[in-house]
């Protein structure tokens, strides 16, 4: 016999809750089920409220048959399930004390959003939703134990990766967390880009005719117990804004605050920023991300489709993950593209129909993690050039073909934007990095020797 349910209503959710995540896996019940709540409640009906169309749709497409399942073998009978988007109530009328669970919360989640907006924190990226693997498990790591204790264990945090990779996501998870364990201490988000922005803004208003002064932009960020900035590179040749950043950096630390950097490559390879920056970028921890391998694809695919309900196979599935190997953003998009053309044309998502959408787009997956560095080994060692000469400023054709070639595959194995590569190739601007690309794509477009050249140094590339 079940648990009378009037006696504790708080205990019969967690009860069934309990249940539920006995049926499935945690992704899916951190995501979906967590936020679902109790309305409601009679002898015959229960109000089930999900917060948002997202977790109804899944709720109802996917998972009522078990969260069903739970509530009649904890009631001990069958009671009507009513879905509903929207806030719990506290259903004075029955005199229950409902606890963290219910309405209690409504005003915590209300100021908790109001942080996370002021601190540019988006809530679609939490720890729960990213997929943690060999490839990014050092970063994982690292940031939820800064997220558990700030300030205190590693600091700074310098985490760097190719684009799509998932810097960002852990930057918002961090936030995230902090502010739902710690809701007294400020957490901000910014850009490289942004911090430049705002830096400009402020300097422009002077007597407040803009947003806000110089002193102003110094508290946001200076006051702030924890500073996350993402993609840390933008701000290099900026002399202003280098300037900025490194008393802002150096008041944080100093005052024991938490700090988290991301950037698209390690510190020792910047150039064009004052040393005393880079130096402490290092003089904490670092850890990179590496583009995920096969099996940690197909558990973002499966995740993926899992939470939005898509019926499609583990095979169609298989073949994406094998296919599509740059980094998670391609491979997310990809995923839709199939998916959206099937439905478009109502047609059942089998392998031909994935292969026919993706066509060309789909590339034949290297066997190795590639960075930079290797690409540019391989080069030299092709061309039998150092690879001093080919980041210098030398311009015999001796030089400047390999240099070029070495522009074309970087853009083309790694996507590193032109200013990137004109940082990692000697500090060159990015529009000389743009002429480079599009000169050697001239010359495989005409199938010559330079072509044949590409062909072979990709070769040495992805030599096992």
């Amino acid at each position: 016999m079940g648990i009378e349910i009037y006696d504790n209503p708080k205990e019969f959710w967690k009860a069934v809750l309990g249940q539920v995540e006995l049926k499935m896996s945690p992704m899916v019940f951190k995501s979906v089920i967590t936020r679902i709540n109790i309305g409601d409640l009679s002898d015959t009906q229960i109000e089930v409220i999900c917060e948002d169309e997202f977790v109804k749709k899944n709720l109802e497409n996917k998972y009522i048959k078990t969260v069903n399942e739970a509530i009649q073998r904890i009631a001990g009978k069958k009671l009507k399930v009513i879905i509903k988007v929207g806030h719990t109530k506290n259903p004075s009328a029955n005199n229950h004390e409902f606890g963290p669970l219910f309405s209690s919360e409504q005003k915590t989640e209300v100021l908790l959003e109001e942080k996370r907006h002021k601190g540019n924190i988006s809530p679609n990226f939490t720890f729960s939703n990213f997929i943690a693997g060999k490839s990014n498990n050092l970063a994982y790591a690292i940031a939820t134990a800064v997220s558990e204790k700030p300030g205190e264990l590693y600091n700074p945090v310098f985490i760097y990766s190719g684009v799509g990779l998932g810097k960002t996501h852990l930057l918002h998870a961090i936030g995230n967390r902090i502010l739902e364990t710690k809701p007294g201490m400020k957490v901000i988000y910014t850009t490289g880009e942004a911090f430049m922005n705002e830096l400009i803004e402020s300097i422009q208003s002077g007597g407040g005719k803009g947003k806000y002064s110089t002193n102003q932009f110094r508290n946001k960020f200076r006051k702030a117990d924890v500073f996350l900035i993402d993609d840390v590179q933008f701000i290099i040749g900026k002399q202003s804004t280098q300037e900025e950043f490194f008393h802002t950096f150096n008041a944080l630390y100093m005052a024991q605050k938490q700090i988290v950097i991301t950037s698209d490559r390690p510190p020792k390879e910047f150039s064009h920023i004052e040393e005393r920056i880079t130096s402490r970028f290092s003089s904490g921890i670092i850890a990179d991300i590496q583009a995920p391998d096969v099996e940690m694809r197909t558990a973002i695919l499966r995740t993926k489709r899992d939470l939005s309900g898509d019926i499609i196979s583990n095979e169609v599935l298989n073949l994406i993950a094998e296919k599509v190997f740059t980094n998670t953003r391609e491979l997310e998009g990809a995923y839709l593209q199939v998916v959206t053309y099937a439905k478009a044309n109502g047609l059942n998502l089998t392998k031909e129909v994935a292969t026919k959408v993706l066509g060309r787009n789909i590339k034949e997956a290297p066997t190795k993690n590639i960075n930079v560095n290797d690409i540019l080994k391989a080069v030299c060692t092709y061309y039998a050039v150092k690879t001093q000469d080919v980041k210098g400023k030398r311009r015999t054709k001796e030089i400047v073909v390999p240099r070029q070639v070495a522009m074309y595959l970087i853009k083309e194995v790694t996507d590193m934007p032109f200013m990137s590569i004109g940082d990692f190739l000697g500090g060159r601007d990015h529009t000389t990095i743009m002429y480079g690309v599009e000169k050697i794509e001239g010359e495989i477009a005409h199938t010559g020797k330079i072509a044949q050249d590409v062909v072979n140094v990709k070769q040495l590339i992805f030599a096992d």
